[in-house]
Order: structure tokens, then sequence, then C-alpha cells
């Protein structure tokens, strides 16, 4: 059987021997088989994290150039620097 094999086919083969003879599930489709996990929205809070991160860098660099081009950040740096500490926030 292993004549007949090429290359990246034994890696798999030998993978797959190691994890069954340690008794581990070799499966394509593990969140298929998760009871209350759906696996077409299981990525979706990575994707709305990616989102709203990528939204708040560009609405920061927006606010930033748009107060530099009106000559307001040092004002923004003065007002920020008075205001005080959120409680437990440190």
């Amino acid at each position: 059987m292993l004549l007949a094999m090429q290359g990246e086919e034994i890696e798999r083969w030998e993978a797959r021997q190691y994890l069954e003879y340690r008794m581990v599930r070799t499966s394509g489709r593990v969140l298929w088989d998760v009871k209350y996990i759906s696996p077409t929205n299981s990525i979706v809070p990575d994707i709305l994290h990616t989102i709203y991160l990528s939204m708040l860098k560009h609405l920061l660099y927006w606010v930033m150039t748009f107060l530099e081009q009106h000559s307001r950040i040092e004002k923004l740096n003065q007002l920020w620097a008075m205001m005080p500490q959120y409680p437990g926030f440190a």
C-alpha cells in the first residue's frame, strides 16, 4: 500500500495512523458533529470583531487628520488631559 503513495499522501497516511493509534478521531467535519454549534455561523464573531476594529481605526485616523488640518489637535489634547479618570479604569 505504501508503494503506491507519493510524498504528501504518505505524510497524511502516517499522520492519520499516528492519531488513530492514540484514539484521536480524524474527521474533516468536526463542527458539524457538535450538537449546538452551527458551522456556518461560528466565524461571525471574529468577522464582526475584525470589521469593528477596522472601522474604528479608520474613524480615528479620519478624526485625527481632520483635527490636524483645522489646527484643533492641541485643543483636543488639552481637553483630554483635563478629563478625570474613569472609576476602575486605570
